[in-house]
């Protein structure tokens, strides 16, 4: 019986893992830091390209992205390296229940702090523009969404 429970254990932390590992290669490619449209920075600046903004508040938001990317560019190279770790734990004959969570709890810890600094560099950003630019923003994001660019050609008269 008790080999049993640890044999399931062992299957939902391998299932764990690999769901881990699955989101965060994606959340890798999504959110690599490049100015990429893919990117939740590179959304943000692809966005602000086609405000019509003063030419000091577009240095500034330049600044803020640069500076964004200049942060997560570390983080981004520890995410590879905790995925290969977490890799070669499960490939393991054995695989520890505990050292494949340890390794996902690094790797989330890694994740949220890139989040939170992308968040930051929109938050200031946000701070830049006028209500109406942010909502022009926000327009823009969700016509990315549904497979539409938002630009004048396209908007309903």
């Amino acid at each position: 019986m008790q080999s049993n429970w640890k044999k399931r254990m062992a299957a939902v932390a391998l299932g764990i893992a690999t769901a881990t590992l699955v989101a965060a290669n994606a959340t890798a490619n999504r959110h690599g830091g490049g100015p990429g449209h893919g990117s939740m920075l590179g959304r943000v600046e692809h966005g602000v390209e086609k405000l019509e903004l003063a030419p000091e508040t577009r240095k500034s938001i330049d600044a803020i992205l640069d500076q964004a990317r200049t942060e997560r560019r570390p983080l981004r190279d520890q995410l590879r390296a905790a995925h290969a770790q977490m890799r070669t734990a499960l490939d393991t004959e054995s695989p520890s229940t505990d050292a494949v969570l340890a390794q996902a709890d690094a790797i989330g810890a890694l994740e949220t702090h890139a989040r939170k600094l992308e968040l930051e560099a929109i938050v200031k950003v946000r701070q830049l523009l006028t209500t109406g630019q942010w909502q022009q923003l926000q327009l823009q994001r969700e016509a990315g969404r549904h497979g539409h660019h938002c630009n004048d050609e396209q908007k309903p008269s």
